[in-house]
């Protein structure tokens, strides 16, 4: 009987800590939620589109609707940006790693020209050529992923509002190594080349 209470309040104590820990925990997020959206972000696909490109965004959400049943675990989902820099931005801090942008976009992104001129050269890749825009990522995006997106949308083709291509001078940014080993007929990178991250 006497040791029962000592135990009763040390665990009272240690229930005590931790809702204190949650509480502080749950203030702080609501003011500073990048932790919880990096959390969140890992486990689901954003495609990001500008506001300002309605065919972006249809193409970013065709995208999606069609990931839900042709690659499920991705969970992706469709987020709008303000503006194509604002994409920019957040594929060069790392914030998103796939964006649907114009041919043109793509290139001065590339070059960090005009009024990329701020966030300098992005480590652009293309993932799928849809007409007159691009699915984009970086870089640092991990090569299967990178595979299983690129056959994913290949896959989706024939379903996606894609606008006719009108030509132009503008320098479209290399396939990713993984999107172009899908497209040369190469085997998907297994699990464990994923798991050392890009490539």
């Amino acid at each position: 009987m006497g040791g029962t209470p000592t135990l009763f309040h040390s665990d009272r104590r240690t229930l005590l800590r931790a809702l204190a820990a949650g509480a502080a925990s749950l203030f702080l997020t609501a003011h500073t939620p990048y932790g919880q959206w990096t959390v969140y972000r890992q486990r689901n696909l954003f495609i990001v589109a500008s506001r300002t490109d309605e065919a972006a965004l249809a193409l970013a959400r065709a995208i999606v609707e069609g990931f839900a049943v042709e690659l499920p675990e991705s969970r992706a989902r469709v987020t709008r940006a303000t503006d194509p820099v604002r994409i920019a931005s957040l594929l060069a801090t790392g914030q998103l790693d796939v964006a649907v942008i114009s041919k043109a976009e793509a290139s001065a992104m590339l070059a960090g020209s005009g009024e990329y001129r701020a966030i300098g050269p992005l480590a652009l890749t293309a993932l799928v050529e849809l007409g007159p825009h691009l699915l984009v990522t970086v870089e640092a995006f991990k090569t299967r992923h990178a595979f299983l997106l690129a056959m994913s949308v290949d896959h989706l083709r024939p379903s996606l509002p894609i606008a006719v291509a009108v030509s132009d001078a503008s320098t479209a940014p290399p396939f990713h190594p993984g999107a172009a080993a899908y497209y040369q007929g190469s085997p998907a990178p297994d699990a464990a080349e994923a798991a050392k991250g890009s490539e």
